[in-house]
């Protein structure tokens, strides 16, 4: 999820704790909303600039050691352990809390979970990475060759997809999954492939059943909601089918991207830093891997001792290989053999498309020549009566008698048809094929078959009979001869009641093959989907639809393959302590132990430091005419005293000092009687 995303979720009693933050009252007086300054690179700088150096010290952990995984404290403690006090790191991580940097959620038993968006953790990284020279080299680039083939894009074959199920009745098997042959032709109709997804870690129902490629669009339907199932029965859902269909590729592929991100987005924080880093790639620019590696190698998000190729070929099998696979992103190889990538359809920087509609080619031969900038509204359309059979740069259509029937049927008229391809053409509509789908469609209408519920009765005396019951006549449509009827469809429980309360026994309904379903697969046809956009030419305005749809358009809580964090399920805390809350009887200790700089006895000393460290707090003391912090860890018996074991910060070492070797001291509570507090 995005920061927007976890503000949407917020308690109202927590957000206004942030937005009490005083580093934050100046652009919320100006009207703007936190949703606004979250996402504004400038002001999380300035916000960055008035942290105290325990914030930024915790906030720099979390950037380069976590990233965006769910963690707890215990983790958090553990990574500052070796650089500062676990009361420094609690205070520094409330106050990034209290700052809306970073959310808590509680889980089902009380204990505390945290995450910070990958949005915000993408701002960190412009702000404490300096940017340094472009990655891209125009003399190498020259000699940049594409080594391996793409998909045709993720968008296409997500409209392939829709395109096959608006053409077939699916349905589920008693194990609850697509017929083998719906998973065959489903595969072959689009362009992704299994090998590409092997190395993401994905996980999702039926494994056993569906391959990975299956998954990948099952995920997409699901979360897009363009799916519904209805008893055993999968179909288009038409309403978001119809939202869908409005977007151009830029924006159906902005959309796809920020699905599919949370699914796969790498737990490794090095490798969540270089996702984040190729999404300020620009379109279309050859860019390094080895340049990449090497970056994130000097802000030490790889540790010297890592094998480098080794990362970055885990880079690629975990997170690039399905960019290719969508066909969003190219690989390439330079004259040194050194590897290349670049964006070939950006998902968060669109290249602006002409408003105009692109039109296709319909030739004398009944095929229709569609180049890729035709819209997938036009697509749509022409795809409810005709057959595609090549999909590349150049798309192939024909039409055929079967074709045309398959758009009537769906509730199309001739005349609409023509008029959309004389739309679209890029030249006249040759006269032979509009004469000859005319002829195609004459007889269309003049008969049709019709499956319908049938009352038959053994003799024409029991007909009779049924006729003159009161009500019977209300269910009854017309006889067939003189021992049967056809029943009313929507009048059928009504007559079923009436005959049982009259004493007959008509037994169950002879009709298993799902009538009552196909009528309304048949009314879908007729309003559906395909009906909906039936009438799309360069007049439609569809412009001015799709701001409203891209408002519109949010995904499923609920995908099809598993999630690696549950934290979505969990509940945000309603509000963030004080600081004082994290010590425990913080106001049952002697005043003076806070206070007064001086010496104490044995017992005392031991008590102060036991207290600090329950705190996880830090000790003042005068060693050797010099004043130092330490942060005790232990207490241990030393030759018939006690010493104190801990780190000092400043130095970051671990020092060992006797109960009576240093002088004065005082506890140092993090957040209340210190100088950052």
């Amino acid at each position: 999820m995005n920061h927007a995303d976890y503000l949407a979720r917020m308690p109202q009693t927590l957000r206004k704790q942030i937005e009490a933050e005083p580093v934050y009252s100046s652009w919320l007086k100006q009207g703007e909303t936190l949703e606004q300054l979250f996402v504004n690179p400038v002001v999380m700088e300035t916000v960055y600039n008035r942290m105290t150096a325990r914030e930024r010290q915790v906030l720099q952990l979390i950037v380069t050691r976590i990233g965006c995984e769910p963690f707890d404290a215990v983790r958090l403690d553990k990574l500052a352990s070796s650089v500062m006090s676990g009361a420094d790191a609690k205070v520094g991580f409330l106050q990034l809390q209290r700052k809306g940097i970073c959310f808590i959620f509680r889980k089902s038993w009380g204990e505390h979970i945290y995450v910070m968006s990958p949005d915000m953790l993408a701002i960190w990284q412009q702000i404490l990475f300096v940017e340094d020279e472009g990655s891209s080299h125009p003399a190498e680039m020259e000699k940049i060759e594409p080594t391996e083939p793409i998909g045709a894009g993720l968008a296409h074959d997500l409209f392939q997809s829709l395109v096959y199920w608006s053409q077939h009745d699916i349905k589920l098997t008693k194990s609850g999954t697509l017929h083998k042959r719906h998973l065959q032709k489903l595969s072959e109709t689009v362009s992704l492939r299994d090998a590409w997804f092997e190395h993401t870690g994905i996980k999702y129902a039926y494994a056993d059943v569906y391959p990975y490629s299956i998954a990948v669009l099952m995920e997409l339907l699901t979360r897009l909601q363009l799916l519904e199932q209805q008893g055993d029965v999968v179909k288009l859902n038409g309403s978001s089918a119809r939202q869908w269909l409005t977007l151009n590729e830029a924006e159906q592929t902005g959309a796809l991207y920020r699905i599919w991100k949370p699914v796969v987005f790498p737990g490794a924080v090095w490798m969540q830093h270089a996702a984040l880093r190729m999404e300020n790639w620009a379109p279309d620019v050859w860019n390094s891997a080895e340049h990449l590696i090497h970056w994130l190698k000097k802000h030490k998000l790889i540790s010297t001792d890592e094998d480098l190729d080794r990362c970055a070929a885990m880079l690629e099998e975990q997170w690039i290989r399905p960019l290719l696979a969508f066909g969003w992103m190219e690989k390439g190889a330079g004259g040194t053999g050194a590897v290349w990538y670049r964006w070939r359809i950006h998902p968060l920087k669109p290249i602006p498309q002409d408003e105009e509609e692109a039109r296709f080619y319909v030739q004398p031969d009944f095929e229709i020549l569609v180049p890729p900038d035709v819209s997938f509204a036009a697509r749509w359309e022409l795809a409810s009566f005709a057959d595609q059979h090549k999909t590349d740069a150049l798309s192939v259509y024909s039409l055929s008698k079967e074709s045309l029937q398959r758009g009537l049927e769906s509730g199309r008229t001739l005349e609409e048809i023509v008029g959309f391809l004389a739309g679209y053409a890029m030249y006249e509509l040759p006269d032979n094929v509009k004469l000859t789908l005319e002829q195609w469609a004459k007889p269309f209408g003049k008969l049709s078959l019709q499956q319908v519920i049938l009352l038959r009765c053994e003799s024409p005396e029991v007909a009779e009979a049924i006729r003159k019951m009161a009500g019977a006549a209300e269910c009854l449509d017309e006889p067939l001869g003189d021992k049967a009827w056809i029943v009313k469809s929507e009048k059928l429980k009504a007559l079923s009641t009436l005959l049982d309360k009259s004493g007959w026994m008509a037994g169950k309904l002879l009709l298993l093959d799902g009538t009552a379903q196909a009528a309304d697969a048949d009314k879908e046809g007729q309003t559906g989907v395909g009906k909906s956009l039936k009438l799309i030419d360069k007049d439609s305005k569809l412009h001015l639809i799709r701001d409203e749809v891209q408002e519109e358009l949010r995904s499923a809580d609920k995908g099809f393959i598993y999630s690696r964090h549950a934290i979505s399920y969990f509940e945000m805390e309603q509000r963030l302590p004080n600081i004082a809350e994290l010590y425990p009887d913080l106001n049952g200790i002697p005043a003076a132990w806070m206070k007064d700089y001086r010496t104490y006895h044995t017992s005392t000393r031991r008590e102060m430091v036991e207290k600090a460290m329950e705190w996880k707090g830090v000790l003042q003391v005068r060693l050797d005419g010099r004043d130092r912090l330490v942060a005790p860890r232990k207490l241990q018996e030393t030759r018939g005293t006690w010493s104190m074991v801990g780190l000092e910060p400043s130095e970051l070492q671990e020092v060992c000092l006797l109960a009576d070797e240093w002088q004065e001291m005082k506890i140092i509570v993090p957040g209340i009687n210190d100088s950052n507090s």
